[in-house]
């Protein structure tokens, strides 16, 4: 049939009018739902990008091995982030503690977990071989009022000014001074390459030094009435001689809780080995913990301890009560 004749039936006939007018309508709405499914398809994808975006911006500031932003700021000091959240100063010629804190923003994570575990908002906390003031500022973070020791004017340059830009001037004090078992002078060794292994130049020793201040903890908090609740001490080997001029303060406080580096050899080597440590503490009353990698406790016996003469090195917790 002509395609004139095929027309003009359509018109004459109402129904097939009116079928054309629906399937019409229908294939407006099936392109219009088309193309409103691939507008949402387009704005989920933007959404999904988007939340990918936002969940990676805080998992970065939550996790402190995610973000660590470190700025360069001249006369090799960097500015690099504790934790994620707390501003610290940096030596950048050191190459034990800096390239952790400038890269990963954390350095000894066993450890940092358990002393800030220990501390309460108002504690009384000793860092004695405070380096970079990571302790002292994780401290100072917990609510700790915080007294941190070290004989290198360099790192204690570095912590003041950690403390500030914190805003913990008021419950971080530095003490630019080695912590002894008598108050005096002495002479300790200092390298720019590596901070934390500065120590005190044994007595007779040819090994190059500088001299510093020596002063006991009894002398330097008299009053009977303060107490220490948290102590760290890691100060390559001198933890004897700091501990016996302590005993005062440990004596007066009963709840007080010492994490410190146990080396056997550097212990000897300063004159107070071992034994002799034990000793002091365990006639004290406190217990042995070793802190292990995951930062779990496992009982020490205080005889095996004493009797340790090798090169090991390992952090322990010292406590009257099981912790």
């Amino acid at each position: 049939m002509p395609r004139f004749l095929q027309r003009l039936f359509r018109r004459a006939d109402p129904e097939a009018q009116a079928r054309e007018a629906l399937l019409r309508r229908v294939a407006e709405m099936d392109n219009a739902l088309t193309r409103r499914a691939l507008a949402a398809e387009e704005r989920l994808d933007r959404i999904s990008r988007r939340m990918e975006e936002i969940v990676a911006y805080f998992a970065q500031r939550s996790h402190p091995i995610h973000y660590t932003h470190a700025n360069y700021l001249g006369d090799h000091t960097a500015l690099t982030l504790l934790h994620g959240h707390y501003m610290l100063f940096v030596d950048t010629r050191g190459t034990d503690l800096a390239p952790h804190l400038m890269v990963h923003g954390v350095w000894e994570t066993a450890y940092t977990t358990v002393f800030q575990r220990m501390i309460k908002p108002g504690a009384n906390v000793l860092d004695i071989g405070t380096n970079f003031g990571v302790y002292a500022i994780l401290g100072a973070a917990s609510g700790g009022r915080i007294h941190a020791f070290d004989p290198n004017p360099r790192l204690c340059q570095l912590v003041r000014r950690s403390a500030a830009v914190n805003g913990f001037t008021e419950r971080l004090t530095v003490h630019e001074a080695a912590v002894g078992d008598a108050d005096g002078e002495a002479m300790v060794a200092m390298s720019n390459d590596w901070p934390g292994g500065g120590h005190m130049v044994a007595p007779g020793s040819q090994e190059a030094g500088t001299p510093c201040r020596v002063l006991t903890i009894d002398s330097l908090f008299p009053d009977p009435g303060f107490r220490a609740e948290v102590i760290k001490i890691d100060v390559e080997g001198n933890e004897g001689r700091a501990l016996l001029g302590m005993r005062g303060l440990l004596a007066r406080s009963p709840e007080v809780k010492i994490m410190m580096e146990f080396a056997p050899a550097m212990l000897a080597s300063q004159g107070v080995g071992p034994e002799r440590v034990i000793e002091l503490l365990h006639g004290l009353g406190f217990s042995f913990w070793d802190i292990g990698p995951d930062s779990s406790l496992t009982r020490l016996e205080p005889a095996k301890l004493a009797e340790e003469r090798d090169h090991t090195i390992r952090n322990i917790l010292v406590s009257r009560q099981a912790p």
